[in-house]
């Protein structure tokens, strides 16, 4: 691995909400701590993330003031984030040659294109559509410590 790893909104918001796999999504950033492994994403992450934050508190699950704390948290962990017209243009390829029906996803997959790294995500519908033709998209289901 070249020091990066692509992240997706899906994987990173568990390093600040508590759901299911938060505990290996935890285990997978400090295991990329120890071997320093840099997380980055496009810039979409901070509006996906700030959106799922918007949502939980619309749903009461938190406070305002607990969705503006997470949110600063989140804004501080250190994903690096990236944009450039290159993510957008390869996305939209990416998008066309996995017949997906949007392109979020694929702008997760372009940067990790690009960067030359692994795309990790939590979203296993995403991650099972890709799998065949883009082995370097993993599945925090699959994570085990130590591996």
């Amino acid at each position: 691995m070249n020091g990066y790893v692509v992240v997706d909104a899906s994987l990173a918001i568990k390093w600040i909400l508590n759901e299911p796999y938060t505990d290996r999504a935890l285990a997978i950033a400090g295991e990329w701590a120890a071997t320093e492994t840099r997380p980055a994403a496009p810039c979409l992450l901070l509006i996906e993330a700030t959106n799922v934050l918007h949502r939980r508190m619309l749903k009461g699950d938190i406070s305002s003031s607990q969705a503006v704390h997470l949110l600063a948290g989140f804004l501080n962990m250190g994903i690096e984030v990236r944009e450039s017209p290159q993510i957008h243009l390869r996305a939209l390829e990416l998008a066309q040659e996995l017949q997906m029906p949007a392109v979020y996803d694929t702008h997760y997959l372009a940067l990790a294109d690009i960067m030359g790294c692994e795309l990790w995500t939590a979203d296993e519908r995403f991650f099972n559509s890709v799998k065949v033709h883009k082995p370097q998209v993993r599945w925090l289901g699959e994570f085990k410590e130590g591996r």
